[in-house]
């Protein structure tokens, strides 16, 4: 990269666990916070990345910022997609929980979706 030119990182935020609920206009039922424990590993090595490049002098930090989002889908068949295209190691329900989302589900009231809240971490740095 050229003096000048800006690095971004986007990773999942350590701590702010991506969460399924089911909602409609005046609910909103948690069923999950999703687990990826493998993952967690590789966010700690990109995360010592970033630290490092910046201590030796090859990058300043421009800014950091924390951003969360929410998917609404309107079926399990959609989740089942969106966690798919999530690259491995894919996250995982907790024991039980999808056997509490599909219960729920087939309860829903009319106008219902599946919700799929996240968050991400986006890093600048520049390059010197």
């Amino acid at each position: 990269m050229k003096p000048g030119a800006t690095l971004v990182s986007i990773r999942p935020h350590r701590t702010w666990r991506p969460s399924i609920a089911i909602v409609t206009p005046s609910r909103r039922v948690l069923v999950a916070q999703l687990i990826n424990s493998a993952f967690d590993t590789r966010l700690s090595a990109a995360e010592a990345a970033l630290i490092r490049v910046v201590q030796e002098g090859h990058f300043t930090l421009a800014g950091i910022h924390d951003h969360r989002y929410r998917a609404r889908l309107d079926n399990l068949s959609q989740l089942r997609t969106y966690l798919e295209l999530i690259a491995p190691p894919r996250p995982r329900f907790p024991a039980g929980r999808r056997a509490r989302l599909v219960e729920i589900w087939k309860s829903r009231p009319r106008g219902a979706q599946i919700e799929i809240a996240e968050s991400i971490v986006v890093t600048a740095l520049q390059r010197c």
